[in-house]
């Protein structure tokens, strides 16, 4: 097999690596709280604060907004919350297509909305104001988390956490949080409205590392090369229409990139067709198509 057929066939396995360790992160956030309530506890935590034997993660938004309310961090948060923070520094914002299970649920109900309504599919959302929305909720979240709570705000809005959270009331607490119900209207309104509402225009943690992302003109991204483009000549290129939040690979320089999470299911279409997309360090820009 030569270099390009391997290149391919590995390009052609990016979902199927994205799909195994977004399902095992979900599965393994409903073992660990049912281990929990068997009182084995090396591992603990959900999606705010997790703990393996003496490893520790932190949500860097809760981390962030604690650190300004109290004037006051512990060493364990800040190494917790930097790590997070440095993934999507030199990857990009892959928590939201490789891991967080609530991500999973969306495009799942993706799927299902382009079973159900292909036509209404067919019409692409390619606006870059979604970034615009999902600040403007972040800063006002703040805002009234300083003047008017004590308990961060803008993480109720977190609907990996939540994800976490219930299994540990189902397991642990021994009832059914409500929040699960919130979660499935949700899920339900995208698959009515599509175009993944809550991940694109709501989700406030997706803003941090999208922030931190954007500081890092070296970071990963995806490559699209001009030359190497040949896609069929009938019907919507195949990499647009498999971007499931609704961007054009092809522009994502032009001011799409912001909302790009690197889930690479645009690279897996248009390696059936040829070599123009590829994940690279540093390849931000190259070979951009023009509008």
């Amino acid at each position: 097999m030569n270099k390009k057929k391997k290149a391919r066939k590995l390009k052609s396995r990016i979902k199927l690596y994205r799909r195994t360790l977004q399902t095992t992160t979900a599965l393994a956030f409903i073992l660990i709280p049912w281990l929990n309530s068997k009182n084995f506890n090396l591992v603990s935590g959900n999606f705010l604060s997790f703990k393996l034997a003496e490893f520790s993660l932190a949500d860097p938004l809760a981390v962030l907004q604690i650190t300004l309310k109290n004037a006051w961090i512990s060493t364990d948060l800040i190494i917790g919350a930097l790590i997070a923070l440095g993934i999507a520094f030199c990857l990009g914002a892959v928590f939201c297509s490789w891991i967080c299970p609530f991500g999973l649920l969306s495009e799942l109900g993706q799927s299902v909305s382009k079973q159900l309504m292909p036509k209404k599919n067919k019409k692409q959302n390619t606006r870059n104001n979604a970034f615009i929305i999902k600040m403007i909720i972040f800063i006002s979240g703040f805002m009234a988390f300083f003047l008017f709570s004590t308990t961060p705000i803008l993480n109720q809005l977190s609907m990996p956490a939540w994800y976490s959270r219930i299994f540990q009331f189902i397991f642990i607490q021994k009832y059914i949080c409500f929040a699960i119900f919130v979660m499935m209207f949700i899920l339900t309104a995208e698959i009515v409205f599509q175009n993944r509402l809550w991940c694109r225009y709501f989700c406030p943690q997706s803003v941090l590392l999208i922030l931190v992302k954007q500081l890092n003109p070296a970071r990963l991204t995806v490559n699209f090369k001009t030359d190497k483009c040949f896609h069929p000549k009938t019907g919507k290129e195949p990499c647009h229409r498999a971007c499931n939040i609704g961007l054009n690979p092809k522009k994502l320089a032009n001011g799409n990139e912001t909302d790009c999470i690197n889930c690479g299911d645009c690279i897996v279409a248009c390696s059936l067709y040829g070599e123009a997309l590829n994940f690279k360090f540093n390849g931000r820009n190259r070979g951009a198509e023009k509008k």
